[in-house]
């Protein structure tokens, strides 16, 4: 008896084995955090260089993706400074800068931090029919490993002209939601989520921030720094949260964090 049992168990075991050979386990989701900020061109409430403060707060929260916007590289007014190459020697993250003005001998835009290899930048000009000052939308193109890939972009809508806004996030829209790869885009779009002017956005998109409370730029005690992900993505919010730094800058940094499905 004690035999016929011993086989019973190893045919069993064996059986089981085969059952569930060839089978792959379903990939585990990728996490990515991100954070975007709009830093003053690099001056605090004090007038003082605030880089040391944002390269801080990256080191600390850790994000894999940062989205910035007002960064200033060799202009009188920031001491002829290259902020984004200094934000990544003191962060040790990959950088990308696009220039939307011309400003004091330098140059005045956005930025793009990035723990992965960043393959390629994409710099796309938004409309201005009101010829107010120009506008960008940034994306870089992020290797995640084992073949998979994110674009991760940043952008600064017009805070003047609602018809330039309108139409700057429609061409956002225009020209990331049939991306061949998924699309985090991250920025200070100088609206409330309620704006008809953001309609575009919160028709295909995925606010990170909706039905949360909490401004993001104190000045007026609204929330107009986003992060979105279109809603057919494969992007889950797992969490959102507006960090208090009232003395850094005058917008305050959002960070997100995303499952990814592989």
């Amino acid at each position: 008896m004690r035999v016929f049992n011993y086989f019973l168990l190893l045919f069993l075991g064996c059986y089981a084995g085969i059952s569930t050979y060839g089978q792959k386990s379903k990939p585990a989701p990728i996490k990515l955090k991100v954070m975007t900020f709009n830093i003053h061109h690099g001056e605090n409430n004090l007038g003082k260089t605030n880089l040391t403060r944002v390269a801080d707060l990256i080191k600390k929260h850790k994000p894999d993706f940062v989205a910035l916007q007002e960064i200033d590289s060799g202009a009188t007014r920031s001491g002829k400074l290259n902020q984004m190459r200094i934000l990544s020697l003191l962060t040790g993250y990959e950088q990308a800068f696009g220039k939307t003005i011309d400003l004091q001998g330098g140059k005045y835009g956005l930025g793009i931090l990035s723990t992965r290899p960043i393959e390629a930048v994409q710099r796309l000009k938004l409309p201005n029919p009101d010829s107010t000052e120009p506008r960008l939308l940034m994306c870089a193109l992020v290797d995640l490993g084992v073949n998979k890939y994110v674009r991760f972009c940043t952008t600064h809508l017009d805070h003047r002209s609602p018809l330039n806004r309108g139409l700057q996030a429609a061409v956002i829209n225009e020209n990331l939601q049939n991306s061949l790869y998924p699309v985090i885009v991250g920025g200070d779009f100088n609206a409330t989520a309620d704006e008809h002017t953001l309609e575009a956005m919160t028709k295909y998109w995925n606010d990170a921030g909706a039905n949360t409370e909490g401004a993001t730029y104190p000045g007026n005690g609204k929330r107009i720094d986003y992060f979105w992900t279109h809603k057919e993505s494969p992007f889950k919010v797992l969490d959102y949260h507006v960090l208090y730094e009232p003395t850094t800058s005058d917008h305050l940094p959002v960070v997100v964090t995303y499952s990814f499905e592989k």
